[in-house]
């Protein structure tokens, strides 16, 4: 990592290391390096946290980026770039490329960020936390992901005091030698204590490692846990591993490699995070890269909640590389995700093997996916019943298919929503797996599922897809095919369903192929209950302006509408500014309500502070919706 070019002491004791620009490496014995990038930006204070770089990180040719004139680190990874870092305040970021621009892509388009290009540069702002990516970039392949997280939550900030530190295992953070059996010790011994284990900065060479009830590992961001390629780093399981275990957290800006396009050809087969029966489970801000199959796999299992997690996965000469894996597991919530993948970002299965045998309750929102298929549910679907599935304020950038739903074993499909989701290009043509279309639901006998039979299939009934939108209709038509009337697809509405910008009606209009009689289908137009969150002021100072964010409501105002939200944040609730409660009511008549941030004058701080409001869906609801600004950043000054 780069070395400081001076150090002074704080009066706290800690190393503090003045760069140029007003750039800090703040070095708490034994534990995290974190630079940081404070300047004016618009007249207003900013804040920009830039991540430690591993000594294996390849840099990117082709891009460049830079943050309120701060050069980052772009990193790439096979065939595809991206850069991560975390900000308060304002994100003015310029992206340089080795040629000039002639064309170009910023998705999500659905963010509406005004962007301008100028030569080989483009350049944008940011107030925002935000997942984003560049492509369609003249005849360049390589695409950049651009990762711009907000400042790290309190939620998630270690107590120094109690928590174990890694390094005093006398592991090896180079990567070079095998740290597995250390890290296990101290996995052992965090558990049985309640610490939590904390790995600062480096790269950590593991084989499988097995987690421990009552267990929270913590990476730092530039910190990784790789999978060594010296064995077969785990057999048909996990890297990280959960088996008969309850109440863990993987939390911290750090990331998991797993080596996957060195081991898939050497006969590995495992996935990068594999619950088994693992119940009470937080994934938070990790990245996830390079699998060997699926990322994260969750079977027999209830109660995880995944915020924040960013996936990249981009194989080399294979594509099984599924984002989330559901096989027989409940009550699970993923929210804020990313998936850059080959596979399925979501898929669902299982069998009656274990205590959990049916998914239901599953909620996946506010989230970004890139490849492969966007919601796969069945093809190898042992169970009684999948219901009570949520997909909602998701932008499906690129994919082979959007979504298919295979009841091909006795699985019956129930109560699936699709809300505000955006398709922005779909494959031109079948090709290989990708079936080039945006809806496969087929109920038939399936020639690769043992089990599938006429006496053995399921059912497709009460889905619900309202508001969506695909940019691209794909290369082929969506299939419909039911089976009997015992086995059909059935009470399926469609309401304001844009394909290629023009409202579909009919099966004709949608360009489906409705296979037989056994299927029904409804078309509908209504003015839907979307609900989005800005900050109207995003600054608030403790001399007495407020900060303000605002949240608007479409569709009917005839009735109150409450809107639950979750707080998070540098700054506490209560203590940093005046206490505000976790909801809010549009009042009738009214399409919108204010939140007030007003800060505590009594409270001392020197850094910028974050408010950070995230809304909340209703799964199984079309009360409302959850659109594009889904979370906001009021940030509290000196």
């Amino acid at each position: 990592m780069q070395e400081p070019t001076s150090v002074k002491k704080s009066a706290n004791g800690n190393k503090l290391t003045k760069l140029k620009n007003k750039i800090f490496w703040l070095c708490l014995p034994g534990l995290s390096i974190l630079q940081i990038n404070s300047n004016l930006v618009k007249g207003q204070p900013s804040s920009i946290v830039n991540y430690p770089v591993t000594i294996s990180a390849q840099p990117s040719s082709t891009y460049s980026v830079s943050v309120n004139g701060k050069k980052l680190f772009v990193e790439k990874y096979n065939s595809l770039s991206y850069v991560h870092f975390a900000f308060a305040g304002n994100a003015d970021i310029e992206v340089t490329i080795k040629e000039k621009i002639d064309n170009y892509t910023l998705s999500p388009k659905s963010y509406n960020i005004v962007s301008k290009k100028q030569g080989n540069k483009i350049n944008f702002s940011l107030n925002v936390p935000r997942k984003l990516i560049i492509h369609k970039l003249n005849f360049l392949e390589e695409k950049l992901f651009i990762i711009a997280d907000t400042l790290e939550d309190n939620s998630v900030k270690l107590d120094l005091q109690t928590a174990i530190n890694i390094m005093n295992y006398g592991v090896d953070n180079t990567g070079v030698i095998d740290a597995t059996a250390k890290i296990q010790q101290a996995i052992n011994d965090a558990s049985s204590q309640l610490r939590v284990l904390y790995f600062p900065p480096g790269i950590y060479k593991i084989k499988q490692i097995n987690l421990n009830s009552n267990l929270t590992l913590y990476l730092a961001g530039g910190a990784v846990l790789e999978a060594t390629k010296d064995i077969n780093p785990s057999y048909g399981e996990g890297l990280i591993y959960m088996k008969d275990v309850n109440n863990i957290k993987i939390l911290g800006r750090g990331a998991i490699y797993g080596n996957g396009s060195y081991w898939r050809s050497h006969g590995g087969w495992y996935s990068l995070i594999h619950g088994e029966n693992a119940n009470n489970v937080i994934l938070q801000d990790i990245i996830i890269r390079d699998p060997c199959v699926a990322n994260v796999w969750m079977s027999h299992l209830e109660n995880w909640k995944i915020y924040n997690v960013k996936i990249l996965a981009d194989p080399i000469n294979f594509i099984n590389t599924d984002g989330f894996d559901f096989w027989s597991s409940r009550n699970i919530t993923i929210d804020n995700v990313l998936y850059k993948g080959t596979d399925d970002a979501t898929s669902h299965g299982g069998d009656k093997k274990g205590r959990i045998q049916n998914n239901e309750n599953i909620n996946a929102i506010n989230s970004v996916f890139y490849g492969g298929s966007g919601f796969k549910i069945g093809t190898t679907a042992e169970q009684e019943i999948i219901h009570n599935i949520t997909y909602e304020n998701i932008d499906v950038v690129y994919a082979d298919s959007l979504a298919g739903l295979w009841p091909v074993t006795a699985a019956k499909f129930d109560n699936i929503y699709f809300k505000n989701i955006r398709s922005e290009d779909i494959m031109d043509a079948p090709k290989g797996s990708g079936s080039a279309d945006l809806f496969q639901w087929r109920i038939m006998i399936a020639s690769w599922e043992p089990t599938s039979s006429p006496n053995n299939l399921g059912s497709i009934r009460n889905v619900y897809v309202y508001n969506l939108t695909a940019d691209d209709r794909g290369g082929k038509k969506s299939t419909f095919q039911g089976y009997n009337l015992q086995h059909d697809i059935r009470n399926v509405t469609f309401d304001n369903l844009y394909i290629e910008g023009k409202l579909a009606l009919n099966p004709k209009d949608a360009y489906f192929d409705i296979a037989n009689e056994y299927v029904d289908l409804k078309f509908t137009s209504s003015h839907p209950k979307i609900v989005n969150i800005t900050a109207k002021k995003l600054y608030a100072s403790r001399s007495g302006d407020g900060g303000e964010f605002r949240i608007t409501r479409t569709g009917d105002t005839s009735q109150a509408l409450r809107v639950k939200y979750t707080i998070r944040g540098t700054a506490k609730n209560g203590t940093d500014y005046q206490s505000i409660p976790e909801t809010v009511t549009i009042p009738i008549g009214a399409t919108e309500a204010t939140i007030t941030i007003q800060p505590h004058a009594r409270t001392k701080q020197e850094e910028l502070k974050t408010v950070f409001i995230s809304l909340e869906n209703l799964p199984n609801s079309i009360d409302y919706m959850l659109g594009p600004d889904f979370h906001a950043v009021v940030n509290i000054r000196n």
